[in-house]
């Protein structure tokens, strides 16, 4: 769901930044990231600079590099866009520390990126690594989210 009809000039330019960086760098067009982010970038309040986007992409396309992300919704107010997507890949080199399993999964995550100038100075974004590791096998079999669903599966 994109609302761009309502959308100022501004509001327009700064989503079609974040939907660029999300669906082109996120799949290993890294050199976006200076012309995406800030020399002083902040993810969840760190400094990471360009480089840090960069080195999440790497670490995310080692371990899925058939990796595909869908963008669910997207809104944008004044300087801030929010954006919810979906990842998808298949788990076939080392992520995180976590070997690969084979497996394929599917992730959300939820951003908010911080504009200055039409460049991303912070972000904070929440990926529902629960899910993530626990589609990996990586969590014990009885575990069970927060949101249990209705049904058993």
């Amino acid at each position: 769901m994109l609302a761009v009809g309502r959308w100022n000039n501004e509001e327009k330019r700064n989503a079609a930044v974040a939907r660029r960086w999300l669906t082109e760098g996120a799949m290993g067009q890294v050199g976006l990231a200076e012309k995406t982010f800030t020399a002083d970038f902040r993810t969840n309040g760190r400094l990471v600079g360009t480089a840090g986007p960069q080195r999440n992409v790497a670490n995310r396309l080692n371990g899925f590099p058939d990796l595909e992300v869908t963008i669910e919704e997207q809104l944008a107010d004044d300087d801030k866009v929010v954006t919810r997507l979906t990842w998808r890949g298949t788990h076939t080199g080392e992520y995180s520390g976590l070997p690969p399993t084979g497996r394929r999964v599917a992730v959300q995550a939820l951003t908010v990126f911080h504009f200055r100038d039409g460049k991303v100075f912070q972000n904070w974004t929440v990926i529902d690594h629960f899910e993530l590791f626990r589609q990996l096998g990586a969590l014990p079999p009885r575990l069970l989210p927060a949101q249990v669903p209705a049904t058993e599966q």
